[in-house]
Parts: structure tokens; sequence; C-alpha cells
């Protein structure tokens, strides 16, 4: 009798300190997802969205930039384990951080390697455009799903999956595309990134990324290093008087389409020290020009960036024309393929988009080499 009283009291005891160990291991947990919701991130570039943070949940405002003042979706997260906030005006409640998020779109992919969340991932779109070859292996083993286009996601595939978020590229009028989606109650994050009007902005939107995955200090602190990059690179062309002509792309189907004065690429441009005929075209988007008026304006621009050919063989083979240019005769063309995987993925739209300071310093390099005389190019690449 005392031998059976002495187990069950040290039954009784062990059981007390698995269970004292047991709640003072969530309440470490909870711990850290407080101070987590507690942090708040700046957000200073990007004119698209906003985060907010209150006593046990974070508020999310994406806005629309093809209709002023409209909101296009609105989010609030809190931590698992915790009751839903009893809030009627956002779109989305999401419980963080997330465990499955199915990312439809080569940013994302970037923003979500760069916060070390990739084993988050289980779909993607398909396979063709994957840069990462953690992702692309995991796909092509059959333990990342392919969910289709963007237009015609198999709806099935993501019921199964039960992702806690699907990731899309927001486009105009993108609520009515994915009735079907939201009806289905998977969670939608529609990223606006591309968007943004200068690089900086576009890579801030790891701090949207970042908290879904209750990673918001992690990513303000990625992006306050790229940041800090970004500008030391900027600061060695801001005195630069000797500013070289640029000129971008290439013809498509008898459209030549360069960057106006809103774009990123046009920021881009000046920010390392180039100079561009239409810097002061006002359009968030592309100019749509004819071939005649840009060989009229930029046949002795010195610097060609991006067109889309593998050498300059395959480029004057495109457009006899084409050799008219002074940067074609030169050699002096450049394109943004010199990160690509097998399949056709290319770093510059997974990861070129979280590195800024990489592209500038590229860039820099390409124009005024004697500013950054050890730097390898990175993204670019010259046409041979």
């Amino acid at each position: 009798m005392q031998r059976n009283l002495i187990v069950i009291t040290t039954f009784i005891f062990l059981v007390g300190c698995q269970s004292i160990q047991e709640q003072s291991s969530t309440n470490e947990t909870l711990a850290v997802v407080a101070e987590a919701i507690a942090f708040k991130p700046e957000v200073n570039y990007s004119q698209y969205f906003t985060i907010d943070v209150n006593d046990n949940y974070k508020t999310i405002i994406v806005k629309n930039p093809w209709e002023e003042g409209d909101t296009l979706v609105s989010y609030i997260l809190y931590p698992n384990g915790e009751k839903e906030p009893d809030l009627e005006w956002a779109e989305f409640k999401i419980q963080i951080p997330i465990q499955k998020v199915v990312a439809t779109s080569s940013p994302h992919i970037g923003f979500i390697s760069l916060i070390e969340e990739l084993d988050k991932i289980t779909g993607v779109a398909d396979d063709r455009y994957i840069f990462n070859s953690y992702i692309y292996e995991k796909v092509i083993n059959g333990q990342i799903s392919q969910v289709g286009s963007l237009q015609d996601s198999n709806l099935e595939i993501l019921l199964d999956l039960s992702p806690d978020l699907v990731m899309k590229t927001g486009i105009d009028d993108v609520r009515n595309n994915d009735a079907r989606l939201t009806e289905s109650g998977i969670p939608i994050s529609y990223n606006v990134e591309w968007m943004e009007t200068n690089m900086l902005a576009r890579a801030e939107w790891v701090k949207f990324v970042g908290a879904f995955f209750n990673q918001d200090e992690k990513a303000d602190s990625i992006f306050k290093s790229v940041e800090k990059e970004y500008l030391r690179a900027l600061s060695l062309t801001e005195g630069v008087i000797d500013r070289p002509a640029i000129m971008t792309g290439n013809n498509f189907k008898g459209t030549w389409y360069m960057p106006g004065s809103d774009s990123y690429l046009t920021k881009l441009i000046q920010d390392a020290g180039g100079d561009y005929h239409y810097k002061n075209e006002k359009s968030t988007g592309s100019l749509p020009l004819s071939f005649e008026v840009v060989l009229d304006k930029m046949i002795d621009a010195d610097f060609w960036m991006g067109p889309r050919a593998e050498s300059l063989k395959e480029l004057g083979m495109m457009d006899e024309r084409y050799k008219l240019f002074k940067a074609f005769k030169e050699g002096n063309v450049y394109t943004f393929n010199k990160r690509r995987s097998e399949n056709g993925g290319n770093d510059y739209w997974e990861s070129g988009m979280t590195r800024p300071d990489l592209i500038l310093k590229d860039v820099i390099r390409i124009f005024h080499p004697e500013l950054l005389p050890d730097h390898e190019l990175y993204y670019y690449r010259k046409l041979q």
C-alpha cells in the first residue's frame, strides 16, 4: 500500500512538472508572439501598403493603385491561439504566423526567401520561371504543388492544399477575377509591389510579406541593410556631371515601349548617374513609341539596357536597323539575365526585387566603372 502511494505521488509530481513545463513553454511562445505583434515597422517608401499595430493584432491596408482613395484589400492579423478580434471591416482575418503559403509569382519567392521562410511554400503557379533551386527541386519532386496560371488557378488543388494564404500579383479588377477563390474561404494577399515607382519602395514590400509570418522585425532589419547599401551607392553618383545617354528595351511587334518619368527604371537610370531622354514624360507605365521615333531620339545613346536577346548577333538578326544605334556599334549593350536557371528562371525577377542595392551597383558599374572598380556584375551581363 505504501509502495503504491509512493508511485502515485511520484506520478502526480511528474505530471505536475510536465504541466508546469508545458505551461511555461506556452507562456514563452505567447510572450514571443506578443513581442512580435508589438513591433511596428515603419513604411517609408511604399505608396500602396500600411501596417499598424494594436494590443493583440496587426492591421494591413493595401491601397488600390488604379483608383485613388480606394482600398484594394484589408487584413487583420492576430496570433495563433488567440481569440479572433471582433472587427468587421477587414476583408480577411488571418492567424499568424502562417504555416502554408502558395506563392504564384517570382517576387513572392524572393521575399519569402529573404526572411528565410521557404519551407512554408506549399504551392506555386508552375515550375517554368522558378530560379530558386530549393523550391524548384521540391516542385519537381512533387513536394510543392503547381496550381496553374493566375487566371485559371486549379481551385481543387488549392482546396486540397488548404493554404493559410495565397499570394497573388495585384492587377486592375483583380478582386472580380478571384470571386470563386474568395468564396472558398482561402485568404488572398494582393501584392502590388510592381506598381511602385522606385526600387526601394518595391523592396520595402518585404515588410508586407514578413507580417504574415510574424517576421516584422527581421524584415525591417533586412530592409534597413538593403536601404543603407542603396543610399551608399547612390551617394557615389550625386556629384556626377558627365551622364551617359541611355536607351532601354527593344521593338515588339511594331511598338517600342519606353519607361515614363514615374517608372522605377527611369529612377534607376538617374540614380546610377545616367541621362534618359524621356525622364520628364509623365507616365507610371510605358510609353508606346514607333521604331522611327526611338531611332531619331536615341541613335547616339551611349548604353542600351535590357533588350531581350542572348547576344549582339541575335539582336542584330531581330532587326537590321538595331545596328544603326551607337550603343550597338560600340558593343555597349547590357541585359539582366546573368543569373538564370536551366528551366528559364531569371533571378532578376525573383531576388532582384528584394536587392535594389545590387541592381544599382551593377548599373553604376556599367555607366561609371571608375566609381565601383571592384564590383562584379551580379544580375546584368554584357551582350557579346
